[in-house]
């Protein structure tokens, strides 16, 4: 006897994966519709062939959804139970083909980038408006790091793209690494408002070879500091350093203060700092690019978005 209500269990529920969305839809299109006539022309297909497959859902599920009796046609209690439950499933799958459509475009989901200030007090803002616009329910996540910090996190794929200057990435020797150029800047001249060149429009950087200089230290910021060094050795001098600072902030601070002056990026003249002047170099002054950085076997949508914003701005 028990094994002959297991066999019945068993048959009562062996068919239910073999339900098809499409039989769940067309159940609930009659009931909404009130009646097969409706649900057969909303649905574009035969009346004939939408009762046919009723019937098929109905034998596979094991019990009536429509109690065909009553005019207008009516949900029997089970039907009425199974086609509600059955319509949060649809509305789920949907959800789910919805998210994963919206993943597979790059819309949703997170990038992780590494910025330094030179691109923060440029062309990061454009570039984060422009994104946002196109993709607002991506998150950015935003690391200021030093670029050989950037550099390793690129490289254990903690992050998946940084901002920094060119040659840093050419001395990483790393030929995983992409880069896609973003701008390209000069050095200016820092000093105190009061200071005696503050008049000129330019400066030749041997008459600044007896100043004060407050500059990046060696530690963290070697590439900037060494072209520094190498730009007034050209010039006939080696700076005398009075003080160093990691930060441009504080760098600006200490000039504004009269501790000396310094040689910048460019991009430091969009910070508006009150005390301090910046002037151009006479005769020509490197350049440095800025550079977005990526992995090139990261192969996510989301990245790829973001560079063809990137390229857009350029």
């Amino acid at each position: 006897m028990l094994k002959k209500q297991e066999s019945l269990a068993f048959r009562k529920w062996s068919n239910w994966d073999e339900l098809e969305l499409r039989h769940l839809k067309y159940a609930i299109a009659v009931t909404q519709k009130q009646g097969f006539t409706n649900a057969a022309a909303y649905l574009e297909i035969d009346q004939g062939f939408l009762s046919k497959q009723i019937k098929l859902l109905e034998k596979k599920i094991g019990f009536q959804l429509f109690d065909r009796h009553q005019r207008p046609l009516k949900l029997t209690d089970a039907g009425n139970e199974f086609l509600q439950e059955a319509s949060q499933i649809l509305n789920q799958v949907e959800r789910a083909i919805e998210l994963g459509q919206r993943l597979s475009r790059g819309e949703k989901g997170r990038l992780n980038i590494g910025i330094n200030t030179s691109i923060a007090n440029s062309k990061l803002p454009d570039i984060l408006r422009a994104f946002h616009e196109k993709f607002p329910d991506v998150e950015l996540v935003l690391q200021e790091l030093a670029s050989y910090e950037q550099i390793d996190k690129l490289q254990s794929q903690q992050l998946d793209l940084g901002f920094f200057h060119l040659h840093n990435i050419q001395n990483s020797n790393d030929d995983v690494l992409s880069f896609m150029p973003v701008l390209q800047e000069t050095l200016v001249i820092v000093l105190p408002e009061n200071h005696r060149f503050a008049r000129r429009t330019s400066i030749s950087l041997a008459a600044l070879a007896n100043e004060q200089f407050i500059l990046p230290p060696h530690n963290l910021l070697y590439n900037l500091r060494n072209q520094i060094n190498v730009l007034c050795m050209d010039a006939g001098f080696k700076p005398k350093v009075r003080q160093e600072a990691a930060w441009i902030s504080t760098v600006l601070s200490l000039v504004a203060g009269g501790m000396g002056i310094s040689l910048l990026p460019a991009n430091v003249q969009n910070l508006q700092r009150n005390g301090v002047v910046y002037r151009s170099i006479e005769g020509e002054s490197p350049v440095l690019e800025i550079v977005a950085v990526w992995r090139s076997d990261n192969v996510s949508i989301i990245l790829k978005n973001f560079l063809e914003v990137i390229s857009n701005l350029a």
